[in-house]
């Protein structure tokens, strides 16, 4: 194993190495998750059909991984972690900002994984959580803290044992009465008013999870050579993304409709028989593979917010911390998830917006770190978060407030959308009045 050396800088020409089918590979394993899983209970839980289900976990997907795809093309351009491409549209000093930002979001799934993960393990061991947790994060932090290649070789060997185990999963499952959800679908018909809402959520949701992706995207493509296809760069990063995110949460999905229970791990062991403790180490294993990467870009995304340590360090503290709020979280876990699912996205979608325009529409594929900040990126960004707001529908512990659009739909929260929608035409409009759209400048200040 290779120790990675290179921190937040600019991956230099002769360092350059890869293929796109290896984000096919990371993107696969990094979603056969327990976070997947879980999400895929949402519907029943919230008194949707199958059909319905179906529908709006696909497109929450489509669009989800769209986000991932777009963002994981500007890492062979820019050669820099994913963070960094703030500097452009909105200047150095916000993207500073935006890095502490991240390094709360990829902690925050860290611990959502760890702690799901775990749950998994108890019921293969029995040993507590106490125990599981340290050593569960062990196991990450070592893959995290050999850095880029290493984590690359993991993730392609988890690609193909997870979703060896996954397919046994679902063949047991089907085996075991999955069939019998096409006989339950009469009988669990709503009223249109609460199918839509419902429908309209589920597809936020799905897009929620699957586009928190994007502020990493570009950690894990910023190696390839700089005259990659970007083409097969989005489409390996969305075919991987897509297809074992939806695979998942259809597994999820049959598994709740075949128990009436919204209790994801409770129900795989009802409905795995014998082969519970393969179905459950599947689980424990998903989770490995997605908090590699979280772990990995929280460190990146601390030192892009200017914490000034070396990565390997730094990922070390996060570790830690993630170990204790993983303690703390873990017997209030399933309220947190939905919350943070909700709360997630109220920031990234505008975010992602602009650095989507700047990158493939305005083309500035090389990034300058001169300007402390650039006002109309800034202002692109406040403007469609603040034109969000009355799309949201926000429950957050016990604070819940439904918004007045929000409310009018009857709770749907379309916020995200709406934040990308209008930061991104936003930002186009007011960069409309350059004469020369620059393809890319210095490299300055940030690369430290």
């Amino acid at each position: 194993m290779t120790l990675e050396t290179i921190g937040i800088q600019r991956i230099p020409t002769e360092s350059r190495q890869g293929k796109p089918r290896s984000l096919f590979n990371l993107w696969f394993a990094a979603n056969l998750t327990i976070a997947d899983f879980a999400l895929g209970f949402f519907p029943l839980a919230m008194n949707m059909n199958f059909v319905s289900s179906v529908i709006s976990i696909i497109i929450g997907n489509i669009l989800g991984a769209a986000i991932v795809g777009f963002s994981a093309m500007m890492g062979p351009k820019t050669g820099y972690p994913q963070m960094m491409g703030t500097t452009n549209s909105m200047g150095r000093r916000t993207m500073r900002l935006f890095g502490i930002i991240n390094l709360s979001n990829t902690g925050g799934w860290f611990i959502i994984n760890n702690i799901l993960s775990v749950s998994a393990l108890y019921l293969i061991f029995g040993t507590t959580y106490l125990l599981l947790i340290p050593i569960f994060v062990l196991v990450v932090y070592v893959v995290a803290y050999y850095g880029h290649n290493f984590i690359h070789k993991v993730e392609r060997v988890l690609s193909y044992v997870l979703g060896f185990l996954f397919l046994i999963v679902l063949l047991k499952v089907l085996f075991s009465g999955g069939t019998h959800v096409l006989s339950t679908l009469p009988g669990l018909s709503i009223s249109s008013t609460r199918l839509d809402t419902a429908f309209f959520g589920m597809i936020a949701l799905s897009y929620s999870y699957l586009m928190s992706w994007g502020p990493y995207a570009s950690d894990y493509s910023r190696y390839l050579p700089t005259n990659v296809s970007l083409k097969k760069v989005f489409s390996n990063t969305f075919a991987g993304s897509f297809i074992s995110t939806t695979f998942v949460e259809m597994i999820a999905l049959i598994i709740s409709f075949v128990t009436l229970s919204s209790q994801p791990i409770a129900s795989l062991k009802s409905v795995s028989g014998i082969l519970y403790p393969l179905s459950l180490m599947a689980i424990a294993l998903g989770g490995i593979a997605a908090n590699v990467l979280n772990l990995y870009s929280a460190s990146l995304s601390g030192l892009v917010g200017g914490i000034k340590l070396k990565r390997t360090r730094f990922v070390g503290l996060v570790a830690i911390a993630g170990l204790v709020l993983s303690w703390i979280f873990y017997e209030h876990f399933y309220t947190f998830f939905d919350n943070f699912l909700l709360v997630l996205d109220y920031w990234i979608s505008p975010w992602v917006a602009i650095l989507i325009i700047d990158f493939l529409v305005l083309k500035r594929q090389k990034l300058d770190f001169e300007k402390n900040a650039n006002w109309k990126g800034i202002a692109a960004y406040s403007i469609g978060l603040l034109v969000s707001i009355p799309f949201m529908n926000i429950f957050l512990g016990h604070f819940n407030y439904t918004f007045i659009i929000s409310r009018s739909l009857g709770g749907i929260d379309v916020s995200y959308f709406i934040g990308f929608i209008v930061a991104a035409v936003v930002y186009y409009a007011v960069s409309l009045d350059r004469k020369v759209v620059h393809s890319g400048i210095k490299t300055g200040k940030a690369e430290t």
